[in-house]
């Protein structure tokens, strides 16, 4: 069930298209809580979203706050166990959104000097044999 308006298009009913995503960001609810979600995938006007705890109940007013994107008002349109669809106030260009969590993805990386060697000792396989006798 889709929580967006849709048109007749030849007998079926148009739906929007969405985007394939695993995003990790945070919800803010009108009481100021702040829950850890994963955007799964999102449309110009709504993200489907998964929480590790309780969803917000249908019709509670959101606010999704994504790495290096501005904050994005919604409404909850629909439950079902820890996925939930967030209906967006304004209408939001997927393809900006993507380019923004890219930036910041390459941001993150060039920030980064996590290097494998520097943290993990490296055993080298023993060619000589074994040391004792056997």
């Amino acid at each position: 069930m889709s929580f967006m308006s849709r048109e007749p298009v030849g007998g079926e009913l148009l739906r929007e298209k969405r985007r394939a995503r695993l995003v990790r960001g945070t919800m803010r609810l009108t009481s100021g809580t702040e829950i850890a979600i994963v955007i799964r995938n999102l449309s110009e006007r709504g993200l489907g979203v998964t929480s590790r705890g309780v969803p917000p109940i249908p019709g509670e007013k959101v606010t999704i706050c994504l790495p290096g994107s501005p904050e994005l008002p919604g409404v909850v349109r629909w439950t079902r166990n820890t996925a939930f669809g967030v209906e967006l106030t304004g209408a939001v260009d997927p393809a900006e959104i993507s380019a923004t969590l890219q930036r910041e993805l390459a941001r993150m990386q060039e920030q980064t000097e996590w290097k494998v060697s520097s943290l993990h000792r490296i055993n080298a396989p023993n060619t000589q044999g074994p040391r004792r006798r056997v």
